[in-house]
């Protein structure tokens, strides 16, 4: 699936194909897949503790001190940490493959396919307005992830 979107000021075209998590592998030697079977997980423990952390928000009936102590330890949850480490790490390199597949004629693909074109991506882009389209960047992946797969599906593989 190819898609342009909006990130802060910029628009940037993102593409995800059956080569997305082989060329994320390449890359960076981890396996997408894993991140991102891990990360789902995290995200539903990460909602249960959000929803603690705005009843502590809320919360008039306990100390300031406590509330605080209390919304330190969530914040500083295993839950959290990994959450925060794939927002920050696992995203920014998921988007750039992305990005290269889609703005990248397959020929100067692998010239571009590496870790310092990543690091010079990285600094041109904003990595909160990055945060701020994780949802559409993920739709993609996923999209493009249904369609390999639905293609295995119809060819009996």
């Amino acid at each position: 699936m190819e898609k342009t979107i909006e990130m802060g000021e910029k628009t940037i075209k993102l593409k995800s194909s059956a080569a997305t998590n082989v060329l994320y592998k390449r890359v960076f030697r981890e396996d997408i897949l894993l991140k991102l079977t891990e990360y789902s997980k995290n995200l539903k423990e990460m909602q249960a503790l959000q929803a603690k952390a705005n009843a502590l928000r809320e919360e008039t009936d306990k100390p300031k001190e406590q509330v605080l102590a209390e919304m330190n330890e969530l914040l500083n949850s295993d839950v959290f940490v990994k959450a925060n480490e794939f927002q920050s790490d696992t995203l920014p390199k998921l988007a750039f493959v992305m990005y290269l597949e889609a703005n990248e004629p397959t020929e100067k693909l692998f010239t571009k396919l590496n870790e310092e074109q990543y690091l010079f991506w990285l600094m041109t882009i904003n990595q909160d307005e990055l945060l701020a389209v994780t949802g559409q960047v993920m739709e993609i992946w996923q999209a493009g992830a249904r369609t390999h797969s639905n293609l295995k599906n119809v060819n009996g593989r």
